[in-house]
């Protein structure tokens, strides 16, 4: 049985399916136009939108901040009392 790493299986759909291989970020994140948050993460996609965004074809472009993504990827325990 052969085991294969999911972040090397999620890289090569994410730059055959042009960044959708990161879509379990947009689940993280509804708001963002981009789904691979980390640089090595190949998201067409985003290039795309942010290429329209220089030349003024696509506005108001959001994602998520630092802050954002530290409170989502941190280990600490969720209080489910607040």
């Amino acid at each position: 049985m052969y085991f294969i790493s999911k972040n090397l299986f999620n890289r090569w759909v994410g730059i055959l399916a042009f960044g959708e291989g990161w879509h379990n970020n947009h689940h993280a994140f509804v708001y963002s136009a981009r789904h691979g948050l980390k640089w090595w993460e190949i998201d067409i996609t985003w290039y795309l939108i942010r290429v329209m965004e220089i030349i003024g074809l696509a506005t108001n472009v959001k994602l998520p901040t630092t802050i954002d993504i530290q409170r989502k990827t941190s280990l600490a325990p969720i209080n489910a009392s607040a």
